[in-house]
């Protein structure tokens, strides 16, 4: 019994860890704004660290004084 539930364990884990990965997906920036896009494009340095959106219409705008802002209309 211990081992069927470990065995089925085992396979569900593997199931959501092959199903489970997501696209590759980055930043896509001109001079001063960023989106999120799901192909792979050459992602500039200062937008590596960035996660993806919170939202899906969110996007990252440089503001007056070159700081970064995600704007989430």
């Amino acid at each position: 019994m211990i081992r069927t539930i470990l065995a089925g364990s085992l396979l569900m884990a593997a199931a959501l860890l092959f199903t489970g990965q997501p696209a590759k997906a980055e930043w896509l920036c001109s001079a001063n704004q960023c989106v999120w896009v799901n192909y792979d494009v050459s992602e500039p340095d200062y937008a590596v660290a960035w996660g993806p959106p919170v939202r899906p219409s969110c996007f990252w705008k440089q503001g007056f004084l070159g700081r970064w802002k995600m704007i989430c209309p």
